[in-house]
């Protein structure tokens, strides 16, 4: 199979587009399945606690098959080849890892330090992430303001239960 000059062989771009409808497909398949694991229901229809979750993995397995034969079609053109190529180059793969990573941070913070405090850091790390270390005021300003706004609607005006911070008490 030919390809034009400057294209980027139908091969070398399938791993890149693929890949998230198969991911989603394989996770609608695994939830259907565990759907159907769930015990009846012992009081009215037996079926019914089941039939929200199969709408749910069904609708999830068409949407992600639909998915793949968009990608499919727009692969075999190689102008837009072209087009799908660099997004996935240029996705930001490293910012999704290291917002992975400071989310297993946050959470391991959170019961320890408060929300508060992790709030902070963890918006901190975040905005220094996409905003940079330049712009640290305004990272810092934003993040302090947020967690704080945040704490005390919650817990003052709402009434909802926030790990305490230590030491501060608003």
């Amino acid at each position: 199979m030919g390809t034009a000059a400057g294209a980027v062989p139908l091969e070398e771009t399938v791993s890149f587009s693929i890949i998230p409808s198969l991911l989603f497909f394989v996770l609608g398949l695994v939830y259907t399945v565990s759907t159907a694991l769930l015990p009846e229901a012992a009081v009215g229809r037996p079926f019914e606690p089941k039939i929200f979750p199969f709408m749910l993995g069904g609708l999830m397995l068409v949407m992600s098959l639909a998915l793949m034969i968009r990608e499919i079609k727009a692969l075999k053109g190689n102008e837009e080849i072209q087009e799908h190529l660099p997004f996935y180059k240029e996705a930001g793969f490293k910012k999704i890892a290291l917002t992975c990573v400071f989310s297993v941070l946050y959470a391991l913070l959170f019961d320890k330090v408060g929300y508060v405090i992790s709030t902070i850091i963890f918006l901190e790390l975040e905005l220094i992430l996409f905003n940079g270390v330049k712009n640290w005021k305004i990272n810092t300003a934003v993040s302090l303001a947020f967690s704080l706004f945040i704490y005390i609607v919650f817990s003052k005006l709402l009434g909802v239960y926030l790990p305490m911070t230590p030491g501060i008490w608003i």
